[in-house]
């Protein structure tokens, strides 16, 4: 994090905060390694005999059950620690989060998971790999056998960040589904943090290129809201300024890549993305498949946001394998009129009620919050079940896959 953006005084509620962190992370590293220790004692026990296997199906269950009902340290919290101290390790010069940290937890927390879920299950189930090693002695029916660290690694695949940072939420059991998503979120803090408290979960699209995103999303997920990245992309009027590092379709591959990337790399915690303005560049089908087979890539969703009826998006998204939604509502074209963000509202539920899901797409004015604030429990309380973006290309996942399966 630059230096200029830091808080010149650390609070003590703040520091505290960081320690619970730091504490936390040290806790989880500890029991990992216990379990990893407990582990190797097995292996060498079981492959003297019969007794090594009983120890393993009865005292390191036990041990793997309990690690898996403990509370884990998520990818993301580390970050946040370093964000609410800069003593915790990151650097002037550097990003607000250590990208080589995140792999390194979540790699170790995807092979926990996987050794506890070995020894739940009956050994000879999982792919062997002999530990004794060539020329030891020893008889096949007492040999037990364990499976490879790729094998280990392959019981337990960290999901796609679309499904990882998802907000869990109860099944709609068949009600309208409604997903409300908040655009141009962090260039004016105090709109966006009036944002993060309204009902949740709504999902909250923040800027490129705005300024305290970590602390910002941090606060959105603390809240209950899913996150997206508003990706600035170039209008058909070049007269209209879309931000810094907008993707354009005429620029060269390297520099479309370069922007993007930095894009990406802003902050962490989002399912996907969606376009900031984009009338020119979302009709180009270069530009798009390129987007797409990022996306792909990195595991993320498109959430096209329809300000052009030329967008190639969610044909791009489909042909290349992208989860993906699209708009329906804008609710604030007319931003300081609160009877037609209601009438907007309006439509929206009558798209979910007609279809079983709908899309609105609204900006953090004064007027379209207020409107908000009563809406919300309100169509709670007629039935709406109210979702983020990933219960919605979630739900048309199934969709789709349901028909493909009615047509084979």
């Amino acid at each position: 994090m630059p230096y200029a953006n830091r808080p010149s005084r650390i609070s003590a509620d703040i520091r505290a905060q960081a320690r619970h962190y730091e504490d936390a992370a040290a806790a989880w590293y500890t029991r990992r390694r216990r379990l990893v220790v407990v582990a190797l004692c097995v292996a060498v026990v079981a492959a003297g005999g019969a007794g090594g296997g009983l120890l393993a199906r009865s005292g390191l269950g036990i041990g793997a059950e309990s690690v898996a009902s403990e509370p884990r340290l998520r990818p993301g919290d580390l970050q946040f620690a370093q964000v609410l101290d800069p003593a915790l390790g990151e650097s002037d010069a550097g990003p607000a989060r250590t990208d080589a940290e995140s792999t390194r937890v979540a790699s170790a927390r995807g092979t926990e998971v996987a050794i506890a879920r070995l020894y739940e299950e009956p050994l000879s189930r999982a792919p062997e790999t002999d530990l004794r090693g060539p020329g030891s002695a020893g008889t096949a029916p007492t040999q037990v056998r364990f499976p490879a660290l790729d094998a280990l690694r392959r019981v337990a695949p960290n999901p796609p960040p679309w499904q990882q940072y998802a907000v869990s939420v109860p099944d709609a059991g068949g009600a309208p589904m409604i997903a409300i998503v908040i655009d141009d979120l962090g260039l004016n803090r105090g709109r966006a943090y009036s944002s993060i408290k309204l009902p949740a979960p709504l999902t909250l699209a923040f800027m490129t290129y705005a300024e305290g995103l970590d602390q910002m999303a941090a606060a959105a997920k603390s809240a209950g809201h899913e996150l997206l990245l508003h990706v600035p992309m170039q209008p058909r009027n070049r007269n209209y300024d879309p931000g810094p590092n907008v993707l354009d379709a005429s620029l060269p591959t390297s520099e479309l890549a370069r922007r993007l990337d930095w894009g990406l790399g802003r902050f962490e915690g989002f399912v996907g993305i969606n376009n900031h303005m984009g009338s020119g560049f979302t009709a180009s089908p270069g530009g798009m498949a390129y987007v797409m087979r990022q996306l792909r890539a990195r595991g993320l969703l498109f959430l096209d946001s329809m300000t052009a009826a030329s967008t190639v998006g969610p044909q791009a998204a489909r042909h290349i394998g992208v989860p993906y939604a699209v708009r329906d509502i804008f609710l604030d074209n007319d931003p300081d009129n609160a009877a037609s963000i209601r009438a907007q509202l309006a439509k929206l539920e009558a798209v979910a009620r007609r279809r079983g899901y709908a899309v609105g797409i609204g900006h953090p004015h004064r007027m379209t919050l207020q409107v908000l604030a009563k809406w919300l429990p309100e169509a709670r309380r007629r039935g709406i079940a109210l979702v983020p973006i990933s219960a919605i290309v979630r739900h048309r996942t199934e969709i789709t896959q349901a028909a493909a399966n009615t047509t084979d």
